[in-house]
């Protein structure tokens, strides 16, 4: 559950709309929804695409599955997983860390905590490619293939749940006063999953590739990793990792009325506004260059602000706390690979495609 709600909300670029880049302005829009709504698409998001008494509705039963309770009770199974995944690496020739250990972990975590059987888990990675060069090379039957690909995963995962799953159970939900419909709990469960096993995977490499580019991080984090009474050190860190490298790029909202930002621009009434996260968190009138995950901490927006906000920030935090420290207990170091740069994903997608390193 990475980074801000999913979905119709999450845009990298579009033709004709306005880019909001500096911090003040980006966090205003986030936090206004009744100027900036997220009713941007016609098709249904749940959250993402709702506004008001219907997403805060929704929202409030998202959340329940999501809280830091929850998360803490997952952590040993995640860190099994991670450890298993990490084991799996050692050997001497170069990996692709997003894909050989990122999407590897993502889709076995994703699948173990919504009780998906485990012969999903391929399909699920062979449609990640997909997705990805989809989004690179944008075509909209393509794109609503894909798409439509994903949703009978999904459909297919809900309708032979087992019972006592997290799957399971989201299908026995009532909002409102009434039952989930079919499509929400599809909506729902995309959420959780289509746009979040990328983002996890990317989060992964952000974080590698600035471990094995700066080696004295890389021993101080080893230093903490151990330690239960120094999570939250640990996780600042993360998050200051993902805020200098951010794999989030954007969030689209549409103005409900003109509005004039705080740098001094007017918006008209119905205008398509991008939240450029990646910019807002290397505004610097905002941050330094220092690698300061203490004093940037209160600004940082890599897991978005406002109502609109991740929900699920416990949850990622404790997926990217366990596979990153049983990767570092697996090593002794890790180096970027010679002759492999790594290479960054193209627009509209953040963060990098792939990061060879070399694990001693």
């Amino acid at each position: 559950m990475l980074a801000r709600e999913r979905g119709a909300g999450n845009s990298g670029g579009m033709t004709g709309a306005i880019r909001l880049e500096r911090h003040a302005d980006v966090v205003a829009a986030a936090t206004d929804p009744e100027r900036f709504s997220s009713r941007t698409s016609t098709h249904l998001h749940v959250p993402n695409g709702m506004d008001g008494a219907e997403h805060a509705a929704f929202r409030a039963l998202i959340e329940s599955y999501l809280t830091a309770a929850e998360a803490d009770a997952l952590e040993p199974m995640f860190a099994d997983l991670a450890r298993e995944a990490a084991q799996e690496l050692m050997r001497a020739e170069p990996i692709d860390i997003v894909s050989e250990l990122g999407e590897v972990f993502a889709v076995r975590a994703q699948c173990r905590w919504l009780g998906w059987h485990a012969a999903v888990e391929d399909e699920l990675r062979l449609w990640m490619a997909e997705n990805y060069a989809a989004a690179r090379h944008p075509d909209p039957e393509r794109n609503a293939a894909v798409a439509a690909a994903f949703d009978e995963i999904v459909r297919r995962e809900l309708h032979r749940a087992r019972p006592g799953t997290v799957t399971a159970r989201l299908a026995g939900e009532y909002v409102r006063g009434r039952p989930l419909t079919e499509p929400e709990i599809v909506s729902i469960l995309r959420n959780w999953t289509a746009g979040d096993l990328g983002s996890l995977a990317r989060c992964v490499g952000v974080i590698v590739r600035r471990l094995a580019d700066e080696p004295v991080l890389q021993q101080r984090m080893r230093g903490i990793g151990d330690d239960p009474d120094r999570r939250a050190e640990l996780d600042a860190m993360l998050d200051e990792c993902l805020r200098l490298d951010d794999p989030f790029v954007a969030n689209r909202r549409v103005t409900t009325c003109p509005v004039t930002t705080a740098g001094g621009e007017t918006l008209p009434q119905g205008a398509t506004v991008l939240l450029d996260w990646v910019a807002a968190n290397r505004d610097p009138d905002v941050f330094s260059e220092d690698f300061d995950p203490e004093g940037h901490a209160a600004d940082n927006l890599v897991f978005g602000i406002g109502p609109h906000a991740c929900p699920g920030r416990d949850l990622s935090l404790t997926e990217l706390r366990v596979v990153i420290v049983e990767l570092l207990r697996a090593t002794t170091a890790i180096e970027l690979a010679p002759g492999h740069p790594p290479v960054p994903h193209d627009p509209p997608i953040g963060g990098w495609r792939s990061v060879h390193v070399v694990l001693r």
